[in-house]
């Protein structure tokens, strides 16, 4: 009998130490990221490979998805990490002796969990710039390199997602996700507000509460809507596929090759996705202040076409039109108009200033001018980051800040406004562009 019961006991004890074996790594890992926001935690965490695939990469998506492969290829989310020099240089910066912050950063441009070569577990005394890494069993520095990658939004618990999750013909593990259709796979990046205080360190990016408030959203535009154009055809090359309504995969947004070497598969993107403004001239009445025999005119920057404020996204990006005035061939005035935000970083966080056009609205330069035949030429570029940061990381030639892309010359007379050149990313509905390669 005693023999019995110490047998109980032992087999007790034993139970109760498998009940209290700490977490592992991943589960810690996993249990941290939950604690966050969206925004601060990788958007898909330690995703199983889907049976029937060897791995996550896209390279491998593209055997059989080789159009959308294609797109993806040059598109900005491929291009988020190593081509992306900025990225690369402020990654750089948030990780020193003093602290490092680039665990928080790497989660919108290495989404897929498998990209991190490290966990974050903790962090130590509760300090954000202070976390407490494990290493990464799931790891893969191939899946690394394709940055904003087909896993990101399409792999989940062991599935592909989809918004049809027709299983008949993939030869992988298929799963159904309407999440795809909808502004929320977007926001998890593209909407990320936060100021840290504690370590001078604030996120801006806040797009998806610009298209909540516009009138593409009250209309049941999404962000796929404008940035994903819709398309006709098999998503794969298997045999017996029928043409489906999908999506085209380039992510189209201000057009900026992030290195100069990829201007040539860019470029033929620009008219399928065209440009938010519309920049023009009109005719204005109103009393002569500076000169004395005047007529009015006004340069308006219209928001016509984008869901969301122009520019948007990185704090940085700002819009520069530059506005020259002749009387015949004399310049007899410039103006400009900058469309943009601004920050004071130091010592306490604060936005200066605030010019972004929301969508929907304009903004507008008005000039008054001598009565008699005036040319306004107006130059419009949009750019990613201010010069002065430009220079101070040294990305020239490794690096693209910004483009033209409106150019157009209007003759002003006491009559009438007429529009005499344009040359810039008008939207043309009737132009189709094969895959570039």
């Amino acid at each position: 009998m005693k023999t019995f019961v110490a047998i109980v006991i032992t087999l007790l004890a034993i139970g109760c130490e498998k009940k209290v074996q700490p977490p592992s790594p991943v589960e810690r890992s996993n249990a941290f990221y939950e604690s966050l926001p969206l925004f601060q935690r990788p958007l898909a965490q330690n995703q199983a490979v889907p049976a029937g695939l060897p791995d996550l990469r896209a390279e491998t998506c593209g055997q059989c998805h080789t159009e959308i492969y294609a797109e993806w290829k040059i598109s900005t989310h491929a291009r988020a990490w190593e081509d992306d020099a900025q990225f690369m240089e402020e990654l750089h910066k948030s990780r020193t002796a003093d602290g490092d912050v680039g665990w928080m950063c790497v989660n919108c441009h290495t989404p897929v969990s498998n990209q991190l070569p490290e966990l974050v577990v903790s962090l130590r005394d509760g300090k954000l710039n202070a976390p407490e890494y494990v290493k990464n069993p799931a790891y893969d520095p191939v899946l690394q390199k394709e940055a904003i990658t087909c896993a990101s939004c399409h792999v989940r618990d062991g599935h592909v997602l989809g918004p049809w999750g027709d299983q008949s013909n993939a030869p992988h593990a298929v799963k159904q996700d309407n999440t795809l259709l909808t502004e929320q796979i977007c926001t998890r990046c593209h909407q990320a507000e936060a100021v840290f205080p504690e370590i001078n360190l604030g996120c801006f990016f806040d797009t998806g509460k610009q298209w909540e408030a516009s009138p593409a959203a009250k209309r049941g535009e999404t962000c796929q809507s404008c940035h994903m154009p819709a398309v006709d055809r098999p998503v794969a090359i298997q045999a017996g596929l029928k043409p489906r309504h999908t999506r085209r995969h380039w992510f189209g947004g201000s057009l900026i090759p992030k290195k100069p070497e990829f201007e040539a598969e860019i470029a033929p993107l620009r008219p399928i996705f065209g440009s938010g403004l519309e920049i023009s001239v009109n005719p204005a009445g109103g009393a002569c202040k500076e000169l004395d025999d005047c007529m009015f005119a006004t340069v308006a920057a219209m928001n016509a076409h984008a869901g969301h404020s122009v520019p948007t996204g990185d704090p940085e990006r700002h819009v520069v039109i530059d506005i020259t005035l002749r009387a015949g061939d004399e310049v007899i005035g410039t103006r400009e108009m900058f469309l943009g935000s601004k920050y004071q970083w130091w010592p306490k966080i604060e936005k200066t200033s605030d010019t972004r056009v929301p969508a929907g609205e304009h903004a507008s330069i008005r000039l008054e001018l001598p009565k008699k035949p005036v040319t306004v030429e107006i130059v419009a570029h949009k750019y990613r980051m201010y010069e002065e940061a430009f220079n101070l990381h040294k990305l020239e030639g490794r690096y693209v800040r910004g483009r033209e892309f409106h150019r157009s010359t209007w003759l002003v007379t006491p009559e009438r406004v007429d529009l005499q050149t344009l040359k810039d990313d008008t939207r043309n509905l009737d132009y189709t562009v094969e895959n570039p390669q």
